[in-house]
Formats: C-alpha cells, sequence, structure tokens
C-alpha cells in the first residue's frame, strides 16, 4: 500500500495564522478605541463631572460668568461682579479628593421688583441654558436655576421682597488636573469716571481702585467692577449720595446700601459706622 503523505495546507499552520490575524484585529482595535476615546474626551460634551478636572472646568465657568453677568446688567438692576473663589479641597468620590470653583454676581433692585429681575435674566441667558424660574413657600421665594452644560450651574434664590439678588455659578467638585486653574481675570479698560466723581464727592481722594475684578462677555469686549474699599463715611452723607446719584435712576438708598444706575454703569455704595465701599461696575 503506498505511503499517504500529509498535505501542505494541514490545520496546524492554519490555526497559527488565524492567531496571528486575530491578534493583530484586536491590536488595531484597541489602537482605534482609544483614539476615539481621546477624540470624545476633547470633543464631546462630559456626561458625568470627573470627565472635566477643575483645570478645564475653571474655564468653563468663567465663561458661563460672562454670560450671565451680560443677562443680569441691565435697566433697573445694579450689579457687582464678585472674585473667583477656590474652594481647595471636596469629595469626588469617597476616596478621591478634588476643588469647587465658584463666582458670584449680586445684583441690587428697587422694591417689589425681584421676581422681575430674575425672569429678565433668565431670559437674557442662551436658551439652551433652560433658565427657569420658580417661586417657593407660597410665593415668598424666588428662585432661578440654569444649566450652562458641562456640569455649570447658576443658581440664586432670595426672598420675594429682596433688593439684593446673589446669582452664584459654580463647577461642583471636580478632580484636580495636571496643573493649577488659571485664576486670572482679563485685563480691563480704565476705571469709569463715575468712580473717581463719586469719591470726590464723598470727600475722599481719588485714587487707583483698591479691587478690580473683570470677565470676558460674550460678544466680546471686557466687563468690569471697580471697588474702593474705606472711603471714611462723610457728615452728611445722605445728602451728598442724593446730590451724586442725581441723574441716575435709583435703586435702593436705605441706611444698608446705596445703589443706581448712571450713564449704564452701575454704582453701588455700602456704608458702615466709619467707612463706604464704592463698587463702579461697566458692563458688556
Amino acid at each position: 500500500m503506498a505511503a499517504v503523505s500529509e498535505p501542505e495546507n494541514s490545520g496546524v499552520p492554519r490555526r497559527k495564522r488565524r492567531r496571528v490575524w486575530l491578534i493583530w484585529l484586536a491590536a488595531a482595535w484597541v489602537v482605534v478605541v482609544s483614539g476615539l476615546g481621546a477624540w470624545s474626551v476633547r470633543r464631546d460634551a462630559a456626561t458625568v463631572p470627573e470627565q472635566r478636572d477643575i483645570v478645564t472646568a475653571v474655564g468653563d465657568l468663567q465663561r458661563t460668568v460672562g454670560v450671565l453677568f451680560a443677562a443680569a446688567d441691565g435697566d433697573g438692576r445694579a450689579v457687582v461682579l464678585g472674585g473667583l473663589d477656590m474652594v481647595p479641597d471636596c469629595r469626588v468620590t469617597p476616596v478621591r479628593r478634588g476643588m469647587i470653583a465658584s463666582r458670584e454676581v449680586t445684583v441690587y433692585v428697587a422694591e417689589g421688583e425681584a421676581r422681575t429681575a430674575f425672569d429678565a435674566i433668565a431670559a437674557g441667558l442662551p436658551s439652551d441654558y433652560r433658565a427657569e424660574v420658580s417661586e417657593l413657600r407660597g410665593g415668598t421665594r424666588l428662585s432661578l436655576f440654569a444649566d450652562a452644560g458641562n456640569f455649570v450651574a447658576i443658581d440664586g434664590d432670595a426672598e420675594a421682597g429682596a433688593g439684593a439678588l446673589t446669582v452664584r455659578v459654580t463647577t461642583g467638585c471636580r478632580p484636580r488636573g495636571g496643573t493649577e486653574p488659571d485664576r486670572a481675570d482679563p485685563v480691563p479698560g480704565g476705571a469709569p469716571v463715575a468712580l473717581s466723581a463719586l469719591v470726590n464727592a464723598l470727600g475722599g481722594t481719588p485714587s487707583e481702585p483698591s479691587m478690580v475684578t473683570a470677565v470676558n462677555c460674550p460678544e466680546g469686549g471686557v466687563a468690569a467692577t471697580y471697588a474702593v474699599d474705606e472711603v471714611a463715611a462723610p457728615a452728611g452723607f445722605e445728602g451728598r449720595m442724593r446730590e451724586a446719584s442725581a441723574g441716575g435712576t435709583l435703586l435702593r438708598a436705605d441706611e444698608s446700601v446705596w445703589a443706581y444706575r448712571l450713564d449704564g454703569d452701575s454704582v453701588v455704595v455700602v456704608p458702615d459706622e466709619k467707612n463706604v465701599r464704592i463698587s463702579v461696575s461697566s458692563g458688556c
């Protein structure tokens, strides 16, 4: 009987080639998935807060504050821009620490105008923020909320009869990034003439602002609040303030605060027993 030889294309080499092909296919798939993941992190909206660290979140927050300030500034409202506040320690998860960034815009309004102001701010925000104003506790309390995207929130609440509304933008707790967040404000123009004029009217010596907070406007330009601290409270303070605010739109005038709009700027004066703090804000 003639000997039978094994076919050249036996099953062993074929299985080996298949394993090699599968290894290469798996490696290629890993590269594709990794590339898509990296692209998604850079391009797609975050689906959980942990996807955007505090370095990135601060940039999101600052842009949102610019949008909020532009919406809050307007007739019948005097605004003050606060500085960036960083909470250095929070819990992203029970075992992972992070940071929180927030910033406030304070809005002064005439008596009985709190709801009107919140409604105007909500209407001035982009439609995709889905801003809502709610009445709570039988209409005695107001709440504003908006979602700016990337887990940055806008919120404010106040008594219905409040004359000062604080609206806050916050990131929530975020993982620390590889670098420190950029805390610097943009560089604004010079202080409005109203600031030095008011310091002079109150018997002080005009000088450079003791604090300047600024933010980029959504359509370009920079909005800012210029503040002067510790101007000595003069005799006849109320009379001086009435003279200084003449020609403007007076919103608040009581022992805790004077707030008015003059030539498009917001002017806020907060007295205490010995000094006054003056803030003048230029809008977008």
